[in-house]
């Protein structure tokens, strides 16, 4: 049961990381600029952060399996579609739908995972979860970068069909239906809204810094901006409220969001920049700059599960704190 969860989870976690090694080519292909290209590398992480909140939601409430097993059957036609794009934009569209895709199956493993284990064998769990989803989504530019050696930029997008197809058979036959599911309604004008801050919040960012779309980026922060006034006025109005603020007021719940978005964001975007940077710049190809990764995703593996046990003996605390200095000394040693 726990393969099956993890080959789900491993499928958008390969989906995420396939396109940043094939960029180069993309850009010759479709003649496309940066801002394009940003777009593409940006398509699949912004429908996933967009809908992770409202689609994890209606998960617990209409069926975990069900919305697990419809995100594995939607990424297939959507790696398909980003592999035979006809323009940047289909290719734009397709990374976003396996990106909505990511959002139904992603969150849903991890509920899954936290109501079918507790306790030590929990944390172990999510330990090897987590592990195996950042060694795969590290392996994504090695696998890229061999088949971008004999194939076409497309076929990066073709890598996750054979692990996709196995996860939903796994899932099919070995998840358990209804495990621990909530009754109470959604709020759906919450779960719209959230959908709307996180994804002007993120094109905002993205236009921000390209010449003559100052107007744009600040109408889009202006967007996500009213969308979280209006987020947490229905929060606290509605009766069943999609995120309960309460949380928000804690100050483990910020140390945990910020150390989130600093391990995660930090690593994917030095994957992003890094490709680049490696075959525009150093002129490696394309299989010499996937094999760059290849540290990083044999030392995930190795160390993820044993992070479980310094959590279970020294805490929370004193793990991220392991964690951020090996994160700093690494990039400090790429300067």
């Amino acid at each position: 049961m726990l393969l099956a969860l993890i080959l789900v989870a491993a499928v958008a976690n390969l989906n995420l990381s396939v396109a940043n090694v094939a960029l180069p080519d993309i850009g010759r292909d479709f003649d496309a600029g940066q801002t394009a290209l940003n777009l593409v590398a940006v398509g699949f992480s912004l429908g996933l952060a967009a809908s992770v909140l409202y689609l994890g939601a209606l998960g617990d409430r209409y069926g975990r399996k069900m919305m697990l097993v419809l995100g594995v059957v939607i990424s297939i036609p959507a790696c398909v579609l980003a592999a035979y794009a006809p323009s940047i934009e289909v290719l734009f569209i397709a990374r976003a739908i396996g990106g909505l895709a990511a959002g139904m199956a992603f969150p849903t493993t991890l509920a899954l995972i936290t109501a079918l284990w507790s306790g030590p064998a929990r944390t172990r769990s999510i330990a090897l979860w987590s592990a195996t989803g950042g060694a795969i989504a590290a392996l994504g530019p090695l696998l890229s970068g061999a088949l971008l050696e004999h194939y076409w930029w497309g076929s990066v997008f073709l890598i996750t069909l054979p692990l996709a197809a196995l996860a939903l058979f796994l899932a099919v036959r070995y998840v358990p239906s209804h495990v621990n599911e909530s009754t109470d309604p959604v709020d759906n004008l919450g779960g719209i809204l959230s959908i709307v801050i996180v994804g002007a919040l993120i094109l905002a960012i993205n236009f921000a810094a390209v010449p003559d779309k100052g107007t744009l980026a600040i109408s889009l922060a202006i967007v996500a901006l009213a969308a979280v006034i209006a987020f947490v006025l229905r929060q606290r109005r509605a009766r069943n409220p999609l995120y309960d603020l309460a949380f928000a007021g804690r100050r483990i719940f910020w140390v945990a969001a910020v150390a989130g978005i600093i391990v995660f964001g930090s690593l994917m975007a030095a994957m992003f920049v890094g490709q680049q940077f490696l075959q525009n710049v150093l002129e490696y190809d394309t299989l010499e700059a996937g094999l760059s990764i290849l540290p990083a995703a044999a030392l995930m593996v190795v160390v993820a599960p044993r992070s479980a046990k310094l959590v279970d003996r020294h805490g929370a605390r004193i793990t991220l704190l392991i964690g951020y200095a090996f994160c700093l000394l690494g990039f400090v040693t790429m300067l």
